[in-house]
């Protein structure tokens, strides 16, 4: 069935895995509300519409109506399992008790969750074969137009000149327009700090609100989306860095938002089977107590329209 990483922790019996299943949508914000999807063998099969049929049309008395047919791709997508061993000393568990342990499990499971998220946005498999290919290079340009009225292009250019510019809300509308049935925005933390400024100025306004989610966390929305930053502060990096060369060239300052629609048959997850957790006990060395996390998981852009990608974006003070 498919079911959020949040709805499946409510059916683990174990406390421990389930408390640790649980941490997971808390170091990734929209980690828990994407929905995944069962793939057998570690293989996801599916049609994409490709074309409509182009003879339906009205027809005259005592005509018979053409024939024809739509066009489907048949895809598919592979799982690849992410996992990791978390070892605590046991003189560590004996100075400091259980929490030590406890904690342990937290800081690994962020780092887990970075490399996911990482992946979710930049990975390649053709480059990387262990890891699942991201949005950014699914969401490709087609036919070198990156206006909004290109829909083959899942590209649209927040600015075309040199350099990049600004975030433009006018831009982001359009951007969003062009994805079907939307459900959230992906953004850089920096980007979204800006939005309240951006509230208060009275020559830009835009429908942003602030309210919280099912886990209380704070949530800024923009219209009826809400808008997500992926992981938190970090020292090995941040979550969709300004590190991109914008569409109309010049250095590397600029990044991208991604409009989203997590929906079973838009974005999605695959996994073979879902998320497993083991306390695998002492080890045989007698030296740690180890926990192993391994969920065999992939991504299915599923919609043809489903995620648009919006590049070309400076860290400046947000425009109309």
């Amino acid at each position: 069935m498919v079911h959020t990483i949040v709805e499946y922790a409510r059916t683990v019996e174990d406390p421990m895995a389930r408390t640790i299943i649980e941490l997971f949508p808390e170091a990734v914000d929209f980690y828990g509300i994407l929905p995944f999807k069962p793939a057998p063998g570690g293989a996801y099969r599916y049609h994409r519409e490709g074309a409509l049929p182009n003879n339906i049309g009205f027809r005259g008395i005592n005509e018979e109506p053409q024939e024809g047919h739509a066009v489907f791709n048949d895809l598919v997508e592979t799982c690849f399992p992410i996992a990791g061993n978390i070892d605590v000393d046991r003189v560590l568990l004996n100075r400091y008790g259980p929490e030590r342990r406890a904690r342990e499990q937290i800081m690994a499971i962020k780092r887990k969750m970075k490399v996911w998220a990482d992946t979710f946005i930049k990975g390649d498999s053709q480059s990387s074969p262990t890891e699942f290919t991201g949005l950014q290079n699914r969401l490709q340009i087609v036919g070198g137009d990156v206006s909004a009225s290109n829909y083959d292009s899942r590209v649209v250019a927040n600015s075309v000149a040199a350099g990049g510019g600004a975030l433009s809300l006018q831009k982001l509308d359009l951007a969003i327009h062009h994805t079907e049935n939307p459900t959230a925005i992906i953004m850089p933390r920096k980007i979204k700090s800006r939005f309240p400024a951006a509230q208060r100025d009275t020559q830009i306004g835009g429908f942003i609100t602030f309210d919280k989610d099912e886990m209380g966390r704070p949530v800024t929305r923009y219209g009826e989306l809400p808008v997500y930053t992926g992981y938190g502060i970090t020292p090995f990096g941040e979550f969709l860095p300004f590190d991109e060369v914008p569409y109309g060239g010049g250095v590397a300052n600029t990044a991208s938002i991604y409009i989203v629609s997590f929906t079973d048959g838009g974005v999605c997850g695959i996994e073979t089977l879902p998320m497993e957790v083991t306390d695998i006990g002492l080890t045989e060395t007698g030296v740690w107590h180890r926990t192993n996390v391994e969920h065999d998981n992939g991504l299915v852009v599923e919609g043809a329209y489903a995620a648009t990608r919006m590049t070309s974006i400076t860290d400046a003070p947000i425009v109309k």
